[in-house]
């Protein structure tokens, strides 16, 4: 079994990044690779904390974002990261910006406007452009616009960009408008769009470790053996990977049975060397790889900021 890995390393660029509601660091396995340096990280979960740290040092810190003096936070090139979305989610109770997590998104644009990074890159769930919240986002991009950036916005599914995943959600990269350009969503490499099916990224690993349910991890290929509720098959694109669902799907070879973390973590394209604690409980970690950013998809984005903040200096 080779080691599997979507993310190839490019040069350091030297452009430093703020990452703000990091989770567990896959959208930072994306943003590495692409060449940035993250010096700091921010989550509120703990154990999202504990697997950033295991991966990536003791750069990220356990704190809530709404309270944090915005002046301790670090200057920076870039911030990086999309506030908690459930309460945009179309499958959620809808409560928007006047949910406890919707609010998160204004304190993003309160750190943007005190920091004033060159660029900021912000992810959320497809349900921010639904007729239900389009107005939250028309005044979230009215509003980022006013305290100096150009923004581009679009609706990214992950299976376009090389990822065996059907997985779509919104960024909206911002620019400084002193720096007189308006970033440009790459174009899929050759080869890149809805390409990938499970096969190709789940195909040769081994079958899991059965585990009881509530039992701890063993090397991230154990799985609990819970009927799920969905038959996936190898010969297309993995169904979204959530939090709430511990990867419900069920798995489409032998006995009926839910994709275990480490098969779920390579759907999000999460290459190998990332691995998660064993002292984070299995629900915790499903959670984890269910809420981050797939790391192909910051990859693209991060190498295309990148090269453009180097042609526009």
């Amino acid at each position: 079994m080779t080691a599997f890995n979507l993310t190839p390393q490019q040069p350091a660029n030297g452009l430093t990044v703020l990452e703000l509601f990091c989770g567990g660091g896959l959208g930072a396995v994306g943003f590495k690779a692409a060449g940035f340096d993250i010096v700091k990280a921010l989550d509120f979960d703990k154990n999202a904390v504990k697997a950033y740290r295991h991966n990536f040092g003791d750069h990220v810190e356990q704190a809530d974002i709404s309270t944090i003096n915005i002046e301790s936070l670090p200057s920076t090139d870039v911030i990086f990261g999309g506030p908690p979305c459930q309460d945009f989610s179309v499958a959620g109770k809808g409560a928007g910006v006047d949910g406890d997590r919707g609010k998160l998104v204004w304190r993003y644009l309160d750190i943007i406007a005190a920091k004033k990074p060159k660029a900021f890159v912000f992810e959320n769930v497809k349900g921010l452009i639904s007729k239900r919240h389009r107005s939250t986002f028309d005044g979230l991009l009215a509003k980022f616009s006013e305290i100096g950036y150009e923004v581009s916005w679009q609706l990214i599914n992950a299976w376009d960009y090389g990822v065996a995943q059907k997985r779509e959600r919104v960024f909206i990269v911002g620019t400084r408008k002193d720096l007189g350009f308006k970033f440009e969503f790459p174009k899929p490499l050759e080869g890149d769009y809805r390409s990938l099916v499970l096969r190709d990224v789940i195909g040769d690993l081994p079958e899991p470790i059965r585990q009881s349910n509530g039992g701890h991890l063993s090397n991230n290929y154990a799985t609990n053996y819970e009927m799920a509720n969905r038959l996936e098959s190898f010969d297309r694109p993995g169904a979204t990977v959530t939090a709430h669902h511990r990867c419900s799907y069920t798995h489409p070879k032998n006995e009926p049975r839910r994709f275990t973390v480490r098969e779920c973590l390579r759907i999000q394209s999460v290459p190998d060397t990332y691995v998660l604690p064993d002292d984070i409980s299995l629900s915790a970690q499903y959670r984890i790889v269910g809420n981050g950013i797939a790391s192909r998809v910051a990859w693209y984005i991060g190498v295309a900021l990148a090269d453009q903040l180097k042609e526009n200096a």
